[in-house]
Formats: structure tokens, C-alpha cells, sequence
């Protein structure tokens, strides 16, 4: 994941410069859209996802360890800001793309992108976990008699 985003990175970074001369290239809304929006996901993929991910790892190997779902590992798959930048990613995706293919002359393709996009993920983010709920339909249910265990 690191290694790929750091060449792109670099590799645009070059191109844009020799390409649109320096710092020229924020004159034009598109180009300096799809590199505010590449450095946005880029941080936010390598800090705040990065970071819930190697938690989430350690949380389901110590849930696996004692042998199943334990409450903090409950609690993490319950956190919004991860959930609302994951959901993010495909919205900005689009939106960078679109950048990209139409190369608007001035703002406000970004703009309105840019709140749709956020719209999207905080829409994704109080929805999916009501259609797909995060607690297994078993999670401290006592078992006793009548119960069925598989």
C-alpha cells in the first residue's frame, strides 16, 4: 500500500513539475483539485486507516486467541471515523477521476464534488451498519436450556 502511493507521490510530483512548471499547475483547478485530493487520501490512508487496521489485527488475534468476539474488538468495529474514511475512498476516487476526464476550468466541479463526496461516505457510514449490524446475533447470549449450539 505504502510503497505504491509514495511512487506515485514522487513519480506526479516530478511530472507536474517539469510538465506544468512549478507551482503553475495550481492556476488550473482540475490538476491542483486531483493533487489536494491524491495528498488527502494518501495521509488519511496511511494515518487514520493504517493506524484502525493494525489495531483491528491485534483485537481479532486476541479475540481468536480466547476464543471469540471480546467487547473492545466489538467496540472498534463500531467506530465511525474509520468506518466514515473507508467509505470515503471511492467517492474521492470518483471524484478525482472526474477531475481528471473533464478538467474543469474552475472550481466548482470540486467543490460540489467534494461535498457529495463527504454527503456519500456519511450517508454509507449511518446506513450499512443498520442493514449489516456489527454485533454477532450471538454476542453474550447465555446459553441455557432451549438453546440450540452448534
Amino acid at each position: 500500500m505504502v510503497p505504491g502511493a509514495i511512487i506515485l507521490f514522487v513519480s506526479g510530483t516530478w511530472m507536474t513539475a517539469d510538465v506544468w512548471g512549478g507551482w503553475e499547475f495550481i492556476e488550473h483547478p482540475w490538476l491542483a483539485g486531483m493533487i489536494v485530493l491524491f495528498v488527502f487520501e494518501f495521509v488519511e490512508g496511511n494515518t487514520v486507516t493504517r493506524l484502525y487496521v493494525m489495531r483491528l489485527r491485534r483485537l481479532t488475534n486476541e479475540a481468536l486467541a480466547q476464543g471469540g468476539v471480546t467487547p473492545e474488538l466489538t467496540h472498534a468495529r463500531q467506530e465511525h471515523v474509520p468506518t466514515f474514511t473507508h467509505f470515503l475512498d471511492i467517492p474521492m476516487l470518483l471524484l478525482i477521476v472526474s477531475l481528471g476526464a473533464m478538467k474543469p476550468s474552475t472550481w466548482p466541479q470540486f467543490v460540489v464534488g467534494t461535498i457529495a463526496a463527504l454527503a456519500m461516505a456519511t450517508i454509507l457510514t449511518l446506513w450499512i451498519p443498520r442493514v449489516y449490524p456489527w454485533l454477532p446475533p450471538t454476542y453474550n447470549k447465555p446459553v441455557g436450556h432451549g438453546s440450540i449450539v452448534v
